[in-house]
């Protein structure tokens, strides 16, 4: 028997090892079936450093995710009710710094068209809208650093 606070309290534990797209993360383990072989393969576009996804910390990835397996086999709801349940309260688009500096460096030029765009997908965050499938990905590596793109204070 699977203990489910034990399982979320090890993922909790487990999602601060190595950087981890969140809104990424759980949107694609709602993909994540009790059948499924490679299930690390279906999340691993969360991980903004996959290289370091080795040893102890991918040893312990597919230790939860065989749990997380386990888990799913004792649900009564079938995989499609499940899935749709899970991507109902995880959005697959939410409005990120690094986008909003996207459409304002656009807009400063008189290209408002990345506002439009941003507010056409945010309209509908969990659907999934596959012509806005660049929404959909974890912070380049430009906006690490870029000032206002990285996080916000309450200030900003």
């Amino acid at each position: 028997d699977i203990d489910d606070a034990g399982l979320l309290g090890d993922l909790l534990t487990l999602l601060p090892v190595t950087e981890t797209d969140m809104t990424i993360f759980y949107r694609l383990l709602a993909g994540v079936e009790a059948s499924t072989e490679d299930a690390l393969a279906v999340v691993w576009p969360c991980f903004y450093q996959p290289t370091e996804v080795v040893g102890d910390i991918r040893e312990r990835w597919l230790h939860w995710l065989d749990r997380y397996q386990g888990r799913l086999r004792m649900e009564s709801r079938s995989a499609a009710e499940r899935r749709a349940a899970m991507q109902a309260v995880n959005p697959k688009y939410v409005l990120r710094n690094y986008m909003a500096q996207l459409a304002i460096d656009a807009a400063e030029q008189g290209d408002f068209s990345v506002v439009a765009e941003l507010n056409e997908v945010l309209q509908h965050p969990y659907a999934e809208q596959p012509e806005h499938q660049r929404w959909f990905e974890r912070r380049p590596e430009w906006a690490r650093h870029r000032v206002g793109c990285s996080m916000l204070s309450c200030s900003s």
